[in-house]
């Protein structure tokens, strides 16, 4: 401590209790990689969609209509899938690089609660999702998506930056946004999962990684 200087005692005080409270390690790189990789895979998406649009009167015709959108579901099911693990790796990946930066481990108690704060809420909402698909309402399921996304994200803020605060809520609003407008769901999940998390890695590498 520095007698002579109370307010740099203060500050470091205060970043010691943030850092044992907080899990810093979070990298802005993961945010802005995992918007990439939603922009890409919705880019595919789009394309399976609009080759269904094209093929539909033809599995109509023939009767096989049931058929075409259950090779459409798992397709887009699949498509889902790859960007969850690339995404996911990629903000592993980058907060283990933050993390060594900073000579901490990236596994401790505080992000094993980080991530089942996070993993509650979207687990449940994975489930409420299977579950409109089953009933027939695929096209509840991208604002599903956000507003439990952004649950999940409001739910662990506690453990991280509180900017992330913005990103749950503007999540949950995207995705009520969404249900006014159920025909252009998949542009709402693009901007929500792919431009959001650009937008809000890039405030956080500027405001915390590049110090």
């Amino acid at each position: 401590m520095n007698d002579k200087n109370p307010i740099e005692d203060l500050k470091a005080i205060r970043k010691m209790m943030e850092s044992s409270s907080k899990f810093l390690s979070l990298s802005g790189l993961s945010g802005i990689f995992a918007g990439l990789t939603a922009i890409v895979g919705a880019y595919f998406a789009h394309l399976e969609i609009k080759h269904w649009n094209l093929l539909m009167p033809h599995y109509y015709l023939q009767g096989r209509g049931q058929e075409g959108y259950e090779t459409l579901s798992l397709r887009l099911l699949l498509i889902a899938l790859i960007i969850l693990v690339i995404a996911l790796s990629f903000g592993v990946f980058f907060t283990w690089l933050k993390a060594r930066k900073l000579d901490k481990s990236i596994w401790t108690p505080l992000s094993m609660r980080l991530v089942i704060s996070i993993m509650i809420p979207l687990g449940f909402g994975g489930m409420f999702c299977i579950g409109l698909y089953v009933q027939g309402y695929p096209e509840l399921i991208a604002p599903a998506m956000l507003i439990f996304y952004g649950f999940s994200l409001l739910n662990g803020s506690k453990y991280v930056h509180n900017d992330i605060k913005f990103l749950a809520l503007c999540e949950m609003a995207l995705g009520v946004i969404s249900l006014l407008d159920l025909n252009k769901g998949i542009m709402y999940w693009t901007i929500g999962f792919g431009i959001l998390h650009i937008f809000y890695g890039a405030i956080m590498y500027f405001k915390y990684d590049r110090k």
